[in-house]
């Protein structure tokens, strides 16, 4: 017992550290980080990434955001934007991008034509929807949007087409209903903690490739037997819920590894 233990925090440490590298070493060739619009703008075909932290975006600048064609790595942090510009959605081949700290309410409605787009992080934003044309995102993998302040987050239909979509991760961001398109989605990973969810979605229960399942700190009082039909599903995260009953059926999740109800 003592070596599962410590074989299974091992791999949890394993991929901890795969979701923490550092987008900016994770994608895009080797090369320097530019941290201010004007300059990347100076070498525009050899600017890859670009990160503008805590620093307002010069307006007369966004419109000449067309020339970082060759841009692959983005983030933008604490730049006072309440929208994100039009023109972001020029980037086509951009693999990561990341929206921390600023009041956006909705995202551009062409953001489908950044089809190359692999990697989407929304953190303290104020998003009551994720636009329908999210569903072009063909080549996105992972998800994360966090500490939302909107009333409720709400995912279009089509989100549950997005084929290659293998890790999402929402945190502190309450959910409105998930859509039944969520049971297309071939998650790997599906983790919603403090989302205010008083169930588990009928929807989530339909997702036979989740390896991962975290649903963490809710109000989830009822455990569905139909998430025992999740034959890959290897952990397992009910904590701080209110649940009061497993259901035997348990037992038929043969290749689960870690069952955390602490808290309930």
């Amino acid at each position: 017992n003592f070596f599962l233990a410590a074989s299974l925090s091992f791999l949890c440490v394993i991929a901890k550290a795969q979701y923490d590298m550092d987008p900016f070493d994770k994608y895009g060739p080797p090369g320097f980080v530019y941290t201010d619009l004007k300059s990347a703008l100076k070498e525009s075909k050899s600017a890859y990434k670009l990160k503008i932290e805590y620093t307002p975006i010069d307006p007369k600048l966004v419109k000449k955001l067309d020339k970082l064609e060759n841009l692959q790595v983005l983030q933008l942090t604490a730049n006072s934007l309440t929208e994100l510009p039009e023109e972001i959605t020029n980037f086509k081949n951009l693999v990561f991008f990341a929206c921390v700290g600023n009041s956006i309410k909705t995202l551009p409605p062409n953001f489908g034509n950044l089809a190359d787009l692999e990697e989407l992080r929304l953190q303290d934003t104020q998003l009551d929807s994720l636009p329908f044309a999210m569903v072009y995102l063909g080549r996105l993998g992972r998800l994360e949007i966090q500490n939302n302040k909107a009333d409720t987050l709400n995912f279009p239909n089509s989100f549950g087409y997005l084929s290659n979509l293998s890790d999402l991760l929402v945190f502190n961001s309450p959910l409105d209903t998930l859509p039944a398109s969520f049971a297309s989605l071939k998650l790997k990973s599906l983790t919603l903690v403090m989302c205010g969810l008083t169930k588990i979605p009928k929807s989530v229960s339909q997702i036979n490739s989740l390896e991962q399942l975290v649903l963490d700190n809710n109000k989830i009082s009822h455990f569905p037997k139909s998430i025992c039909s999740l034959k890959n599903l290897k952990t397992l995260s009910l904590k701080s819920n209110k649940l009061y009953h497993i259901p035997d059926e348990i037992c038929k999740l043969k290749k689960l590894e870690l069952l955390d109800l602490r808290g309930n």
